[in-house]
């Protein structure tokens, strides 16, 4: 008994032993797997790939490099590809121009500062004296010119205005009492000749007539300085036309904008009491124009000349400079710095805030013997970061609307333009205006990782 007991113990454990062997994967090996490790049973079988395609070994590395190329090739031509409509190069204001050679001037850069155009601008005061009542305008508004500013109580200009009406109303009484006069003086006349009166009367007669007559011409001169009062208190003549044909007093003055622009400071709040002895009550400025105030060291600027170009490099946008032109250059010099201020003007640009620093660099004129080179050069702006590299939007050839990125290297840019190093070939024709939008579609392209097709 004790024997049986043992022996299905032992069967007991040999088959639980079997069981733990098949479920962790041993056991003896099948005839499939007794191949698997020969040498040599895998020669010329293609291995299959974790993307489910056959990958061919056994060709050698010229194969491998050609396919490396191709696969490149099909990136550059699908990752790197931009295709715009007609529509969208149109509204973009995308430009294309061919590569070419230009000649690049000797150029120096020097430290600036960007400032309104002081002849373009205007300190608003008032030639009243009354409490602010209504303000129209905010910082940074854009205004035009004859536009409504600030309204102003002024019982100095109710006043005024009230002295006006009472010398419209005496000039109109002095004028009756002269024609009466006179009207009196013509019957004596009659009645003397007739010797119905004497000549006493006749000359007491006249006598009025000419004191009506110069009291009519002195209530019509303290007329006319009223009426002088009220325009050099801002009433135009239609205003003083109104006055005097309705006789009402409006003591609220309007304080208008002598010119177009942008208001960039204001002084007077609701209810301040303001007057002729304020400077300005705000500051327009017109902001379409900046000035770029350049200081250059006496020994260089005899090399500018007013016309030349002129390039501004700000620090929030460095890849593609302004362009500006010298319009004046300060006879004198800056004792303590031993420079001279060159002015130059830029139109407006989104970057441009007076008071900033930035930098110019002007082109000089050749010394004697000097002679400028032809260089392989774009226009500085086209050339944008693109992945960290330096590249351009080139038009593929027969297809307009469809750009592909070129890297390229480039040297300093003189006068606005990048002389180019490498990866660009005379007459390539490259993308100069909405570079930036090229840039954005293809930044969006590559996230997406796909081609971007401008509709």
């Amino acid at each position: 008994m004790t024997s049986r007991l043992s022996a299905l113990l032992i069967a007991s454990i040999t088959l639980l032993i079997c069981l733990a062997l098949t479920a962790c994967g041993g056991g003896p090996p099948t005839p499939a797997d007794s191949h698997a490790h020969q040498p040599g049973a895998d020669a010329g079988r293609p291995i299959q790939a974790q993307d489910g395609h056959a990958a061919e070994s056994g060709h050698g590395e010229d194969s491998h490099d050609q396919g490396g190329e191709e696969a490149h090739d099909h990136a550059e031509a699908h990752e790197d590809t931009i295709q715009l409509s007609a529509q969208a190069l149109r509204d973009n204001a995308i430009r294309v121009e061919p590569v070419r050679r230009h000649r690049l001037a000797q150029t120096a850069t020097f430290p600036a500062r960007v400032s309104f155009d002081t002849e373009r601008m205007a300190h608003v005061g008032t030639p009243v004296s009354g409490r602010v009542a209504e303000i129209r305008v905010r910082v940074g508004d854009r205004v035009q010119a004859g536009s409504t500013l600030f309204i102003i109580d002024s019982p100095a200009l109710g006043e005024a205005q009230s002295e006006y009406i009472q010398r419209q109303t005496q000039v109109r009484v002095t004028r009756s009492l002269q024609e009466v006069a006179l009207m009196a003086v013509e019957r004596a006349r009659r009645l003397h000749a007739e010797k119905a009166v004497s000549l006493g009367e006749l000359q007491r007669r006249e006598g009025e007539y000419q004191k009506a007559l110069s009291d009519r011409q002195a209530v019509e001169a303290s007329l006319t300085a009223a009426e002088n009062k009220l325009r050099l208190w801002g009433m135009d003549d239609d205003g003083i036309r109104r006055l005097a044909d309705s006789g009402r007093i409006d003591p609220h003055y309007a304080v208008r904008a002598p010119l177009v622009g942008q208001v960039v400071e204001r002084e007077a709040t609701l209810g301040e009491m303001v007057g002729p002895e304020r400077e300005a009550l705000l500051v327009l400025a017109d902001t379409r124009r900046f000035w770029v105030l350049a200081d250059v060291p006496e020994g260089q600027v005899h090399r500018v000349t007013i016309g030349s170009e002129s390039w501004i490099t700000l620090d929030a946008r460095p890849e593609s400079p302004i362009r500006g032109v010298v319009s004046f250059i300060s006879p004198s010099v800056t004792p303590a710095t031993r420079t001279v201020q060159v002015r130059v003007e830029v139109d407006a640009e989104p970057a441009l805030k007076a008071g900033i620093f930035t930098q110019v660099q002007l082109v000089l004129q050749a010394a004697p013997g000097e002679n400028s080179r032809l260089s392989l050069a774009v226009l500085a702006g086209s050339v944008q970061s693109v992945e960290n590299r330096r590249s351009v939007f080139v038009e593929v050839p027969g297809q307009p609307g469809t750009f592909q990125t070129r890297r390229v290297e480039t040297g300093p840019v003189v006068g606005g333009l990048a002389p180019i190093l490498a990866g660009l070939k005379e007459g390539e024709r490259v993308a100069t205006g909405g570079v930036f939008v090229l840039k954005a579609h293809l930044e969006k392209a590559l996230m997406e990782g796909k081609t971007c097709s401008g509709h």
